[in-house]
């Protein structure tokens, strides 16, 4: 005699998700990234079935390309919160998922002052009273209110002091964070906002210039392998690190923009195998000639084919041709009479004038 329990058909389990990456990493993630995330952790979490599933189930199950899943691993990489171990399989390769506490603490907790780490990241009421004197917080302060459209609460100004005292950002670049997240977002969420700035901290953004760079690089550039991927029919894999690499310097050493990329991609249809390579050679040689912008392409008249005949000259088909004909002809007159090639040529002479309706009286008639 036995006894045992029915097993659930549906899942109905629970997968713990570190607050961590809702509110540092998620925000600022493709939301099809932050799908490839959730539900590889997902399989990460449950024991019996992480050995079934790979990349390629991911996809099935989000109804998104490989490539998609792919990308989103090397992005997750990128901001260290997963490593890749690759295997013989270069599509299904193991994924470990970083612990986000201990991330946190490696990262950001050990490098706290001493001070900070105890308990002097809240900021008391006599605190912020005496920060609010500073022209410089109040000026924080107002245009923070200007983007928010309205006046910030005690509790709001609080947050805002000991994310400075967190984080160690400036007021330009606190005024930046509020920015980017409500015109740029659309998110006037404080958590959001939060996770945001903490992301930044990270990165080491600092200054303006340095957010250009990030912004450019960590969220821009993913659209733009993205967007060049697809340009290429790459639809069941994913860019390959040299790729990717070889796409970096395209924007970054040639100082090309998006659309002057795009356009030398415009007639990868017509190719059977497109590959990074090919147009990697017309953009180095656009490089090479200076060319910035698609105004500097359309101006291009440089005779390409006409150099091409000058430094390799050939001599004239014309004159061959008409020799060979000229021997070709000697050789069939030889057989003929002049009586004869004159009534031939007669002949011929009516022939041509039979078809252009015209008759020739024959010398009976004369």
């Amino acid at each position: 005699m036995n006894f045992f329990l029915e097993e659930l058909k549906i899942d109905l389990q629970d997968t713990p998700v570190e607050n961590i990456f809702i509110t540092d990493y998620m925000p600022l993630a493709d939301g099809t990234y932050v799908k490839v995330y959730l539900l590889g952790y997902k399989y990460a979490n449950d024991e019996e079935q992480t050995g079934n599933f790979n990349n390629e189930n991911i996809a099935k199950n989000l109804k998104i390309p490989l490539s998609d899943v792919l990308n989103a691993w090397t992005f997750w990489e990128s901001q260290g919160i997963i490593k890749k171990h690759m295997g013989d399989d270069e599509y299904n390769y193991n994924v470990e998922f970083i612990n986000l506490k201990q991330l946190y603490i490696d990262k950001i907790y050990k490098h706290l002052p001493t001070s900070v780490k105890e308990d002097t990241l809240y900021v008391t009421n006599r605190e912020l009273v005496e920060a609010n004197k500073d022209e410089e917080f109040m000026q924080m302060h107002k245009e923070i209110e200007k983007i928010f459209g309205k006046f910030l609460n005690i509790n709001d100004k609080r947050k805002i002091n000991q994310w400075q005292r967190q984080y160690d950002v400036s007021p330009e670049m606190m005024i930046q964070a509020f920015s980017y997240c409500v015109n740029n977002k659309k998110k006037r969420s404080m958590k959001f906002i939060e996770g945001t700035i903490a992301m930044w901290n990270r990165a080491g953004v600092t200054d303006m210039d340095s957010l250009a760079e990030f912004l450019e690089k960590k969220e821009e550039r993913y659209s733009i392998y993205s967007r060049i991927s697809q340009s290429l029919g790459f639809i069941n894999r994913a860019l390959t690190e040299g790729e990717m690499n070889t796409i970096d310097k395209w924007f970054d050493d040639y100082e090309f923009s998006k659309e002057m990329v795009l356009k030398a991609l415009e007639n990868s249809t017509k190719i059977s195998n497109p590959n990074i390579n090919y147009f990697d050679a017309i953009l180095e040689k656009w490089h090479e000639k200076g060319y910035k912008n698609l105004e500097d392409l359309t101006n291009d008249k440089r005779p390409v084919k006409k150099e091409h005949t000058q430094t390799q000259p050939q001599a004239p088909k014309v004159a061959t041709q008409s020799k060979n004909k000229f021997h070709n002809f000697e050789q069939r007159t030889a057989e003929y009479t002049s009586e004869e090639m004159e009534e031939i040529g007669k002949k011929n002479l009516e022939k041509k004038l039979k078809k252009l309706g015209i008759n020739i009286p024959s010398e009976d008639n004369n």
